[in-house]
């Protein structure tokens, strides 16, 4: 049987719900043998606020350093789905990106953040998400994400399934472009 090795990590059974058991710690977990389970996006929303509303402690409450360039840190990991908690430093920013086929949900712990979505040709438009508020979104998902606020804004992400490969875009007179793709695999990947 084949394993793969993941940072932090943590297997559940299905029906297992992981909410509330804080981090997961470094595993083997045997590859997969099932198809996947796919979250819609009302249960992607539903897990992400409720990490969001119990598990998550905002960063000006750690009693951590400034902080100048975006911490992440993976929660739980299970076959269909991950979750991730994100720190944003104010002016902080991740380019147009995808989510590598995965949909998606993030929920704003503390502070504010601003998305950019890229629908069409030509089509980009912001939304503000503020604290205690939150967005989903399907496989085909192309967006920014930046702290244009006055404080570090903490944020909760769920996919499912779990992200093999991010592609990152730069926006030109003919569309979006492909710039690079970062995959799991590599030891600096992150969300």
């Amino acid at each position: 049987m084949t394993t793969t090795l993941y940072r932090q990590r943590r297997l559940y059974q299905r029906g297992d719900h992981p909410a509330g058991r804080g981090l997961g710690q470094l595993a083997l977990v045997p590859a997969r043998t099932q198809p996947l389970v796919g979250l819609d996006a009302e249960a992607l929303a539903g897990l992400a606020s409720l990490y969001g509303s119990s598990c998550v402690t905002p960063w000006a409450d750690r009693g951590e350093p400034e902080l100048t360039e975006r911490a992440y840190e993976l929660l739980e990991l299970s076959e269909d789905f991950e979750v991730w908690v994100i720190h944003w430093p104010i002016e902080g920013r991740l380019q147009l990106h995808d989510h590598g086929g995965s949909s998606g949900a993030l929920w704003v712990v503390a502070g504010s953040l601003e998305e950019g979505t890229a629908s069409g040709p030509g089509t980009y438009e912001r939304r503000r998400i503020e604290a205690g508020r939150g967005i989903s979104f399907g496989p085909e998902h192309i967006h920014d994400v930046a702290n244009t606020g006055t404080e570090v804004a903490t944020s909760v992400h769920v996919y499912s399934p779990p992200m093999e490969k991010m592609t990152f875009f730069a926006s030109n007179q003919s569309g979006l472009a492909p710039e690079r793709t970062e995959y799991r695999a590599d030891p600096a990947w992150a969300p």
